[in-house]
């Protein structure tokens, strides 16, 4: 007996599945891992440069140096503008061995600016600034994620929320896999009903 050919529809289906897994394979290996630091919630994004003299000493002890305050402040990173503020009491100042991403490769640590929002539930601080020593000056960065919070949310998402603020950058792979498996599950019950020829 000769075999049976396959028909079309199987083979679209064979095709749709292969292409279906491929997909999935890229959205899982293409997703940047949670706390990854080259990823694009995690970037810096920097302001400015002040010489380091007389400057790190300050840093060490958990004062931020005037020098900076005021440039921040300056930026418009103020009160008036609805930033929180870098009055004595509300920030505090540790040093993080991870440093900043240059090139793709980690160098060495700074200082991480951690200030306090005034939020009634959620009253810890956030890491809103980092400050780095290089080549004998002090490099100030913002921390991408509150940058994405205060300036970006409405426009990327339509919807001022902090969670889909901080999971912007990940809404793409996220929708993307949601949709190969909305797309998966149609095609199996489709193929499944075909074959019982209620469809």
């Amino acid at each position: 007996m000769k075999p049976s050919a396959m028909k079309p529809l199987t083979i679209s289906g064979f095709i749709t599945a292969i292409l279906l897994i491929a997909l999935s394979i890229y959205v899982v290996e293409d997703l940047p891992a949670f706390g990854d630091e080259n990823s694009p919630v995690n970037k810096y994004v920097k302001l400015f440069n002040v010489d380091a003299d007389g400057l790190v000493e300050s840093l060490n002890a958990g004062i931020l140096p005037l020098q900076i305050k005021i440039k921040i402040e300056d930026m418009g990173f103020n009160k008036e503008e609805n930033y929180p503020t870098l009055e004595e009491g509300n920030y505090r100042i540790e040093w993080s061995e991870k440093g900043s991403f240059e090139g793709g490769r980690l160098s060495e640590g700074g200082w991480d600016v951690l200030i306090n929002e005034g939020e009634i539930f959620y009253n810890e601080p956030i890491r809103y600034y980092f400050i780095k020593e290089e080549n004998r000056n002090l490099t100030v960065y913002r921390y991408n994620f509150p940058v994405r919070i205060n300036e970006l949310t409405e426009e990327e998402t339509a919807t001022i929320n902090i969670v889909t603020a901080g999971l912007a950058d990940y809404r793409g792979y996220d929708t993307m896999g949601e949709e190969t498996v909305i797309l998966t599950g149609a095609i199996g019950v489709i193929l499944l009903l075909r074959r019982r020829g209620r469809l």
